[in-house]
C-alpha cells in the first residue's frame, strides 16, 4: 500500500513529558488448535533471560458480537504475564492472542518511544511465530491488530470537569451554562472513529480512575483496532494506526495541555 514510508517518515507531534501511563501493541489470531499448557513454559524458558518474572492472570474473552455459548471440553488456559526484571516490559500470552506492553512503573521512567516499543512487538511476535512452527501448535492466523496508549491526566482537587475542559476538548460543561444542574462529579466518554480503507477504527475513551498512590485521575485511553488482511502488512497496519493515534491526541487535547506537557513541532 501508499502508506508505509510516507507514514513512517511523517513527523508526528510529540511530548517531553507526556501523560503516557501505558501502551499496548498486540495481534489476536486464530484459536492454536495444539497449544497446550507446557506450550507456556518451553516459550517463556527461550525468553526468560529477558523477561525473568511471571503473573498468571484471568483470561481475555472476545465479546464482539454479542454473548456466545459454547460447551467446552476442556476450560480455557490463563493469560500469562511474561514481565521484565525492572516491570516496565510485559508479554501477554494466552491462546489467541499476543500482546506487548510498555509501562510506567515508577515517577521516573521514561518512555522509550513509540519506535522502540514497536521493534520489540515485532520482535517477540516473529519470535512466537517461530515457536508456534517449530512445536506444531496450530497455524498461526493473524485476526485483528490493536494499538493502545493509557495516559493518565493529574486531577488534583479541581472538580471532574473543570479538569475535562483543561486538558481535552471531548466536552465543555461550563459552555451549557446550566441554571440548574451542578458541575458533574463523574464522567465516562467513548468517541469512535473510522480509520482509512476500512482498516479499522479508532477510539477515545475518557473516564476516571485512582492511582496506586491514591491521586485521583483522567484516563485518556486511544486505540485503534482492525482486521488482519492481505489488503495491508502489520508494519503498514500499525503506521496508520500511530499517526492516526499521535495526530488524534493531539486535536482532542488543549493548547494548555501541550504546553504542560512539552509539546514539540
Amino acid at each position: 500500500m501508499a502508506h508505509d514510508k510516507a507514514l513512517a517518515d511523517a513527523r508526528l507531534p510529540y511530548y517531553e513529558n507526556a501523560p503516557l501511563n501505558e501502551l499496548a501493541l498486540g495481534v489476536h489470531f486464530e484459536q492454536l488448535t495444539g497449544w497446550q499448557s507446557r506450550h507456556v513454559g518451553q516459550f517463556w524458558t527461550e525468553l526468560s533471560k529477558d523477561f525473568p518474572l511471571t503473573e498468571d492472570q484471568p483470561p481475555i474473552f472476545e465479546v464482539a458480537g454479542g454473548p456466545r455459548f459454547e460447551i467446552l471440553q476442556l476450560p480455557p488456559l490463563r493469560r500469562t504475564f511474561l514481565v521484565s526484571q525492572d516491570q516496565n516490559f510485559v508479554i501477554q500470552l494466552q491462546e489467541s492472542r499476543l500482546l506487548f506492553n510498555w509501562r510506567k512503573r515508577k515517577p521516573t521512567d521514561v518512555y522509550p518511544r513509540f519506535g522502540a516499543v514497536f521493534e520489540g512487538f515485532v520482535e517477540r511476535w516473529g519470535h512466537f511465530s517461530d515457536f508456534v512452527t517449530r512445536e506444531k501448535a496450530g497455524n498461526l492466523k493473524p485476526v485483528r491488530y490493536e494499538l493502545t496508549y493509557v495516559n493518565h491526566i493529574e486531577q488534583g482537587d479541581r472538580p471532574v470537569s473543570e479538569t475535562v475542559e483543561q486538558y481535552t476538548r471531548l466536552f465543555n460543561f461550563s459552555s451549557l451554562r446550566p441554571r440548574f444542574l451542578p458541575p458533574p462529579t463523574g464522567i465516562n466518554i467513548v468517541w469512535t472513529f473510522p480509520l482509512p480503507e476500512q482498516l479499522g477504527f479508532a477510539q477515545a475513551n475518557l473516564s476516571q480512575g485512582v492511582r496506586a498512590d491514591g491521586r485521583a485521575v483522567l484516563v485518556l485511553v486511544m486505540s485503534c483496532n482492525g482486521s488482519a488482511s492481505m489488503k495491508i502488512s502489520l508494519n503498514d497496519w500499525f503506521a496508520v494506526a500511530h499517526r492516526w493515534l499521535s495526530e488524534g491526541f493531539k486535536e482532542l487535547t488543549t493548547e494548555i495541555a501541550h504546553r504542560e506537557w512539552g509539546y514539540k513541532e
